[in-house]
């Protein structure tokens, strides 16, 4: 019986957008506000080093009332991310979200590949339980 895997590497996103720590925070909401995303992932040399989001602008610049044009990406950026291989299983990344991580840094060998969201489990679930059924159909037809 063959049992499939489904790996981060076939539901993670791959267009994501980028900033990097010296960004002004009134470019990154812009940034936000014009993209499909509403988080950034901050990098420095090609490695990922957290991410700014449109709640962390909120919380972190709006609500304390302090100038987006005088603040950094770097002062308000989530840096505690939680990373995920490619090649692990799409239940170990739900996992570590119901967890509380917000976002999942998809590295490999210092290659960093793309993010896992909610948003992106919650879009791709559908296909996932989809797959999850025929699978589960054609290796019952195995034993018949």
């Amino acid at each position: 019986m063959t049992v499939m895997s489904f790996k981060v590497s076939d539901y993670m996103e791959t267009s994501f957008l980028v900033t990097s720590f010296e960004t002004p925070i009134r470019e990154a909401a812009c940034m936000i506000a014009d993209g499909v995303h509403d988080l950034l992932v901050v990098m420095e040399k090609g490695i990922p080093k957290g991410f700014v989001s449109a709640a962390n602008i909120v919380s972190k610049v709006i609500a304390a009332g302090s100038d987006p044009v005088n603040i950094r990406v770097r002062d308000v950026m989530t840096t505690s991310c939680s990373t995920i291989s490619p090649d692990d299983d799409l239940m170990q990344a739900s996992e570590i979200i119901r967890g509380g991580a917000t976002l999942l840094l998809v590295v490999k060998n210092g290659i960093f590949y793309g993010v896992v969201t909610p948003t992106t489990i919650a879009l791709r679930f559908g296909e996932y339980v989809d797959t999850a059924i025929r699978d589960v159909i054609r290796n019952l037809s195995i034993f018949r």
